[in-house]
């Protein structure tokens, strides 16, 4: 894997669900290196911001040398990269952690909540070209801000919502099935992860069978600034930009987690 400050040119704006922005960028070298589950540093220009944001792929086509970022518009550095446009050029450090351990031959599941589904485009692909089944669990408070189910094609997706606008009414996590055989795959709100591995023994799930993506606030994404430190199991702290963010839950001391970005 190469780290490597790069510049990249957007292609195209979309907006795949409410409240969400898709930028789809060119930049060969980072569609090529990229892994599901790693991140970049993307550089803004806004007033005020003096660090980049990390952001994960949420695809990436080698063969054209594209990748997607899907993220929300939350303060002045992510109202920034929503306004940029087809042609503008955008600078990429990365990519930077540890992606998903994708390999192995079990049926995997999939579990998104909110904006932790942006990661998923990107990881079924992975998943079908190992030819794994794969269960794809999508979570949002209503309809419209789930990610369309085409985006996941030759997976079997199944949708939660909060106010029962689509699928299940109710937390994501109540999908999960009982029973072991497959790994599983998650991402979202720190809440949504502590819950699934509240109910993981229960399910009879082993925790070392559970990948997280993290949502960690990031300052370098370098291992420098410790802003991403999580309680590992045992003691001390793992860092999101090092040892993850794509980590097994056994790894972590889930007592001791907080919710950084949604408290």
């Amino acid at each position: 894997m190469t780290v490597a400050l790069q510049s990249g040119r957007v292609l195209e704006r979309t907006v795949p669900m409410r409240d969400a922005v898709e930028l789809r960028v060119h930049d060969p070298q980072a569609a090529r290196e990229v892994r599901p589950g790693q991140f970049f540093q993307i550089g803004v220009d806004a007033p005020h911001t003096l660090l980049r944001r990390p952001y994960s792929a949420a695809w990436a086509d080698p063969e054209r040398g594209d990748l997607g970022f899907i993220f929300n518009v939350v303060g002045a550095g992510s109202d920034w990269l929503a306004r940029l446009d087809d042609g503008d050029e955008i600078d990429l450090l990365g990519p930077l952690g540890r992606g998903f351990d994708l390999d192995g031959d079990r049926p995997a599941i999939c579990v998104a909540g909110g904006l932790g589904v942006a990661v998923f485009p990107g990881v079924v692909a992975a998943l079908l070209a190992r030819r794994r089944p794969i269960t794809m669990f999508i979570g949002a408070r209503t309809a419209a801000q789930l990610l369309p189910a085409r985006r996941f094609a030759g997976a079997d997706v199944r949708a939660a919502t909060d106010d029962g606008s689509a699928g299940y009414r109710g937390p994501v996590t109540d999908l999960l099935l009982r029973g072991g055989g497959y790994e599983l795959f998650a991402c979202g709100p720190t809440p949504m992860l502590q819950a699934l591995v509240q109910r993981a023994p229960v399910l009879g799930i082993s925790l070392g069978s559970i990948q997280i993506a993290l949502e960690t606030p990031m300052g370098c994404g370098l291992g420098t600034c410790l802003g991403c430190a999580v309680p590992g199991r045992g003691g001390g702290y793992l860092l999101s930009c090092q040892h993850g963010p794509c980590v097994r839950a056994d790894r972590l001391d889930w007592s001791r987690m907080t919710d950084a970005f949604h408290d």
